[in-house]
């Protein structure tokens, strides 16, 4: 009998009407609340910030430092946080849409309510990361990292998950459905992992790697 994984979506943000704000202003004030962010943050100080009711569209924030931040509520659209740090962050209601997020720490932070459509997070990392409905959609999500990660409600909706690494990692009832599974690391930390037929055999692999298992074909001894 098949096993099909959990449905609850993650809750979608809750944004109302927003007002623009320059950068002079949104960096002299980290509390921001319906406000709507389109210029270059990049490299910027926003450690602490407090958002909700925001939208970003087309912004940057290249290798912005966003530890400790608190978002709720908030959208990013197309924007570029390559290299951005949300360390011991908390995301509530947040979703990031057609954003390039390749090396992104979201480390020991708590996630509720987060999705990610059509991102690109290679070399992201979600080490100790924590929460509740996490979803991945038409990402590439190669060799990112979700070592000691603990995610109930997790959702990999056709990603290239090609190395990505999930040791010591708590994620239950995962679908990975039409998801690419080549050279996955550390895959026990993905309990019951939902997959289709077309991925038992990369997934195998995986398993075997990890257990050590050596393939051989008669006659290599010989």
């Amino acid at each position: 009998m098949s096993r099909a994984a959990p449905s609850h979506e993650p809750r979608a943000p809750r944004i109302g009407s927003v007002q623009e704000m320059a950068r002079a202003e949104l960096l002299a004030d980290l509390d921001w609340q319906d406000v709507s962010v389109v210029g270059d943050l990049s490299n910027c100080d926003l450690g602490q910030l407090h958002a909700q009711g925001v939208r970003c569209a087309s912004a940057a924030f290249v290798g912005a430092d966003l530890q400790q931040a608190r978002l709720i509520d908030t959208v990013f659209e197309g924007c570029d946080l390559s290299g951005a740090r949300f360390d011991d962050g908390a995301l509530t209601r947040v979703e990031f849409r057609d954003c390039r997020l390749s090396g992104v720490q979201f480390n020991a932070s708590r996630v509720n309510d987060l999705r990610f459509v059509g991102c690109r997070l290679d070399g992201a990392s979600f080490r100790m990361a924590h929460g509740e409905r996490v979803w991945f959609e038409q990402c590439v999500l190669t060799e990112a990292e979700f070592t000691a990660t603990e995610v109930v409600g997790a959702r990999f909706d056709h990603c290239d998950l090609t190395a990505a690494d999930f040791s010591q990692a708590r994620i239950g009832d995962a679908s990975l459905a039409g998801s690419v599974l080549e050279g996955l690391r550390g895959v026990g930390g993905l309990q019951r992992p939902v997959i289709d037929a077309t991925q038992v055999v990369p997934f195998a692999y995986s398993l075997m790697a990890m257990h050590g298992v050596v393939i051989t074909t008669e006659g290599d001894d010989e």
